[in-house]
């Protein structure tokens, strides 16, 4: 199945469905890792920037004081924590999906994993909205389904409230 762009849908849409919604988290929450990158790039730099001073007028050379090897060290504790704090957390970001569907309600939680949650829409017995979390009554579970931090939670919730057939 292809979408207008051309892309290849997922292959867990049929079809037949008619797609309602296909969300995923947005840059902006990216914000704080982004602020994070920066802090970080900008200390490892400076330290960086210290050891690679020039001499001075009288010839003394900072990076004389620390091991051979520093520079590197500190190049390395920059790449780590760059990778850790910012691209893992924006490709968990990126990963987190909500299709809504005529059918079924798909969600792929953020994470690396490629794993899906697939509730017929006819399961849905109920929809609740608080702030971006959405908490939904699933027929035959105890326990309520619980979306945290969906984007567009307000649209999701009128489409999702829209397709009960209850």
């Amino acid at each position: 199945m292809e979408n207008m762009s051309g892309k290849v849908m997922n292959k867990r849409i049929t079809d037949q469905e008619h797609v309602y919604v296909d969300l995923t988290s947005p840059l902006s929450a990216m914000l704080f890792p982004v602020m994070e990158l920066i802090l970080i790039t900008g200390v490892c730099w400076m330290a960086i920037g210290y050891l690679d001073r020039l001499p001075d007028r009288f010839g003394y050379v900072p990076a004389t004081d620390f091991p051979e090897g520093t520079r590197e060290v500190v190049l390395g504790i920059w790449a780590v924590l760059a990778l850790w704090r910012f691209l893992l957390p924006l490709l968990r970001q990126r990963r987190y999906r909500v299709t809504v569907t005529d059918r079924k309600l798909l969600v792929r939680p953020s994470g690396l994993r490629s794993r899906y949650d697939s509730i017929p829409i006819n399961y849905v017995r109920g929809v609740q909205r608080r702030r971006n979390t959405l908490i939904l009554g699933v027929g035959g579970q105890s326990r309520p389904y619980v979306m945290a931090d969906v984007p567009k939670a307000r649209k999701v919730e009128s489409v999702l409230r829209g397709l009960q057939r209850w």
